[in-house]
C-alpha cells in the first residue's frame, strides 16, 4: 500500500477531528435489579453524554456515550438521533462517515480503528465497571462487532478486516476526559479477542468467551492491543488504492458473573423483613417468604415456563432446572412480586 495514500487518509481523519471539537438484565415492570447483572454500564451505548444536536465525531466532549471515554486517540460514537444531513451524517445511523450499518440493539454503537497498516495507529474506548471483578469468579464476556464498509467520508472503499479485536480488563483507568490523554502501549494480550478477522459487513458477529478473574479488575477497554507484526489484516474488496485501514463497529457489550456469590449472583441485594429469603443448595431452590401464601415460577432466558409451585405458608423447596443456562425466578404474593436472575452452571 502506498505510504502517501495511507498518510493522506490519516490526515483527513485528524482534520475532521480538529474541525468538530459526544443485555442489561431483563426484569419485570419496575422490579428490583437482577442479581446476575451485566457489569458494563450503558452496554449498548444508548445513553448520551450530550444532546443529539451537537453530536460530533471523535469522542469529543459531549459527543460520547455516557460512562464511556476514549482511552487512546479518537474513536467515534454513532447515534440515529442525529438530525439533518451534511457533516452530521459522519456520526449518523445507519449511514455515517465510516460505514452503513444498523445497530445490533437500540439506536447507537461505537467504532474504532483496529489496524492502520504501516502506522501502528489504534483507537480504544473504555469504561469503569459497575462493580469490580472478584478474584476466582468466572465471567461471561460478549460483544458484537461488524467491520466498517461503505462509509461516506473516511472509508468509502478499500475496506480491511483484521483479527485481535477484543476486550481487556485493567485495574487503572486511561480515560481521556478531554481531547488528549496518556498513551496506552500495546499489551500483546487480551482477555477476549478475535483470533481470525471478522469479515461479515452486513450482520453483527458475536464474540464471546469465559474468563476467571485473577485480579480485582475495575475497568474495561475495547480495541486491538497487539502490534501490526502480530495482527493479520486482509482486504475486503478490490478497491484501488487499498488503504489498509481496519475499522470496527461495536455494540452490546456484556460482562456477566456466572458463579453464585460473585457480584451478587444468587444473593439478596436488599433483604428486608418483607422480602423473600432465597438460597441455592444441592440443586434445590429454598425459599422463605412470610405472608398469606405465594407462587414461584422459573423461566428460561426466553421467558418460557420451566417450573412452577405454590405455597400456602412461608416455606417452599423446588428443584433447579437440570439444563445449564440463565433463568429467572419470579415470586408472586398478594400485591407484591420479586424477581431474581440466576445461572445454572
Amino acid at each position: 500500500m502506498p505510504r502517501q495514500a495511507n498518510t493522506h487518509l490519516l490526515q483527513r481523519r485528524m482534520n475532521a477531528m480538529l474541525a468538530l471539537w459526544s443485555l442489561a438484565c431483563l426484569c419485570f415492570l419496575a422490579l428490583p435489579r437482577c442479581e446476575a447483572q451485566n457489569l458494563v454500564p450503558n452496554p449498548s451505548f444508548e445513553e448520551r453524554e450530550g444532546d443529539c444536536d451537537s453530536l460530533q465525531c471523535c469522542f469529543n466532549v459531549g459527543s460520547r456515550p455516557l460512562h464511556w471515554y476514549s482511552w487512546l486517540n479518537s474513536p467515534d460514537y454513532f447515534n440515529a438521533c442525529v438530525p439533518g444531513l451534511g457533516l452530521d451524517s459522519l456520526v449518523d445511523v445507519p449511514q455515517n462517515g465510516w460505514s452503513f450499518q444498523y445497530p445490533w440493539d437500540g439506536d447507537a454503537y461505537v467504532g474504532m480503528v483496529a489496524y492502520y497498516g504501516g502506522e501502528s495507529y489504534r483507537e480504544y474506548v473504555g469504561t469503569e465497571l459497575n462493580d469490580p471483578m472478584q478474584i476466582g469468579c468466572t465471567y461471561q464476556l460478549r460483544f458484537r462487532t461488524s467491520p466498517a464498509n461503505n462509509g461516506n467520508y473516511w472509508l468509502i472503499s478499500g475496506s480491511t478486516a483484521c483479527n485481535n479485536l477484543g476486550m481487556l480488563f485493567t485495574t487503572h483507568s486511561n480515560a481521556w476526559y478531554g481531547i488528549t490523554g496518556p498513551d496506552f502501549p500495546f499489551r500483546n494480550y487480551a482477555h477476549l479477542r478475535t483470533t481470525l478477522p471478522v469479515t461479515d459487513t452486513t450482520a453483527w458477529t458475536l464474540v464471546e468467551g469465559t474468563f476467571v478473574a485473577d485480579s480485582t479488575y475495575q475497568y474495561l477497554v475495547l480495541g486491538n492491543f497487539f502490534p501490526d507484526s502480530l495482527t493479520t489484516a486482509i482486504q475486503l474488496d478490490d478497491a484501488d488504492p487499498w488503504y489498509g485501514v481496519s475499522y470496527y463497529l461495536i455494540d452490546g457489550v456484556e460482562v456477566v458473573p456466572l458463579d453464585q456469590g460473585c457480584n451478587g449472583l444468587g444473593l439478596q441485594e436488599n433483604r428486608s423483613d418483607e422480602g423473600p429469603d432465597i438460597q441455592w443448595a444441592d440443586g434445590r431452590i429454598q425459599i422463605r417468604w412470610y405472608g398469606e401464601g405465594y407462587s414461584a415460577e422459573v423461566m428460561d432466558a426466553l421467558g418460557r415456563d420451566v417450573g412452577r409451585l405454590h405455597s400456602s405458608g412461608a416455606w417452599m423447596d423446588m428443584p433447579q432446572p437440570s439444563v445449564g443456562g440463565m433463568y429467572y425466578l419470579r415470586l408472586q404474593g398478594k400485591g407484591k412480586q420479586h424477581v431474581v436472575k440466576f445461572v445454572v452452571w
